[in-house]
């Protein structure tokens, strides 16, 4: 892969000036004042195996952002991890009020946003966050209407049973299903590491994938419901830390990536009631001193897709379905935040990787999400003290 960049030293410049620009007035008055994203090209042309494309940065000057979406009319939110959420229109970036606290601590703050597939009838938008109770706590899903530029009728929707101490392991991505419903993901935060091998169990939502309907509630048709082996909302167990999930457009599966502990971050393919073995299965070791943890597969256990090792700390992922790159149609599109880059997968008709492709490695910075966007590019948000949005247009190779 070639590419021809824009200086460092500009951009590091264009940054500074910016971001100084942003810093300018008492901080309380900017926390809702607009400014311009600052659109620029940071990269002119990168060559890959099946498209070339450019890279241009369209939102700078974010702190730790996490996740984003769009609204029908092609405004965009983003979330930031310390608790603010922008709303993006055009030239104008504007800090949402109302927002819930959250618990910016480590690992822990405001995560993903969704905004719901019948939002034009509905108008919910849906958003994780880290929120503490006492010296407890957890992941919560809510969710909220947007009335001007604040968030009303605030709901808490779901939170992650129990409550614990660690300040990691949140998870935590948002997907919709077609038959209503949506799913989450929820950390293990930090119960089942380094050399435990507790068996994991359906009984909490900790280290779990949930699926509930649109206001909360169980669908009936989950996979313990009824049954004293689990709780009602559990649809998937024995997950680690799964900052990654789509659903793929065609199929309508449910995929996710998994932070192992010291390597073996997994792609899985996630089913209703299936046990993805962590701790009893791990393709890690400890970060202690570097011994296996469990094994690497056991009866009962499924399987992963594949794993990574060492970890490429995998983060938020996308199948790709926009109409600017034919070649990319419905391939998987993964950030990494540990080796900066973009992994791009290609799915056989088995669900096997038969084929991968690394793009922009330590290119642009951390790579939190990947989206594609309502207008057919390729969106990717960098976990950065000075982050930004940046989209992927193709040009002529």
């Amino acid at each position: 892969m070639t590419s021809v960049r824009i200086s460092r030293t500009f951009i590091l410049l264009l940054a500074f000036v910016l971001g100084a620009c942003n810093a300018s007035g008492d901080a309380e008055s900017d926390q809702n004042a607009s400014s311009p994203p600052g659109e620029n090209v940071v990269l002119e042309k990168v060559e890959s195996e099946e498209a070339t494309f450019r890279v241009v940065q369209t939102v700078d000057s974010l702190s730790h952002p996490w996740g984003v979406d769009w609204l029908p009319d092609g405004r965009i939110l983003i979330t930031e991890r310390g608790g603010t959420m922008y709303l993006v229109d055009g030239d104008q970036r504007t800090a949402l009020s109302n927002v819930p606290d959250v618990w910016a601590e480590n690992q822990g703050g405001l995560l993903d946003v969704r905004v719901a597939p019948n939002y034009e009838e509905s108008g919910w938008i849906y958003f994780t966050y880290s929120k503490k109770e006492g010296d407890k706590g957890g992941t919560v899903l809510s969710r909220a209407k947007l009335d001007g530029t604040s968030l009303t009728s605030v709901e808490e929707v779901y939170r992650q049973t129990p409550f614990l101490e660690p300040n990691y392991h949140f998870g935590s991505r948002i997907s919709f299903l077609d038959d209503g419903t949506l799913v989450v993901s929820m950390g293990e935060r930090g119960q089942r590491r380094e050399r435990t091998v507790e068996i994991p169990t359906p009984t909490s939502s900790v280290g779990t994938t949930v699926r509930l309907n649109m206001d909360g509630s169980v669908p009936e048709d989950n996979p313990f419901v009824g049954s004293d082996e689990g709780l009602d909302e559990v649809y998937s167990y024995g997950h680690r830390n799964q900052q990654g999930m789509a659903v793929h457009s065609e199929t309508g599966a449910i995929w996710q990536n998994e932070h192992g502990p010291h390597g073996g971050d997994e792609l899985n393919l996630v089913e209703a009631g299936n046990n993805y073995g962590w701790s009893e299965v791990s393709y890690g070791d400890t970060y202690s001193d570097q011994t296996p943890i469990g094994g690497e597969t056991a009866p009962g256990i499924t399987d992963p897709v594949k794993y990574w090792d060492p970890s490429p700390a995998l983060s938020g992922m996308t199948f790709y379905t926009g109409d600017k790159f034919p070649n990319w149609q419905n391939h998987v599109f993964m950030g990494a935040l540990a080796h900066q880059k973009i992994l791009r997968l290609e799915l056989n008709d088995n669900n096997e990787v038969a084929h991968e492709e690394v793009l922009l490695e330590t290119e642009i910075g951390r790579i939190r999400d990947v989206a594609t966007g309502p207008d057919g590019h390729l969106y990717v948000l960098t976990d950065m003290p000075n982050g930004g949005l940046y989209r992927l247009e193709p040009v002529e190779s």
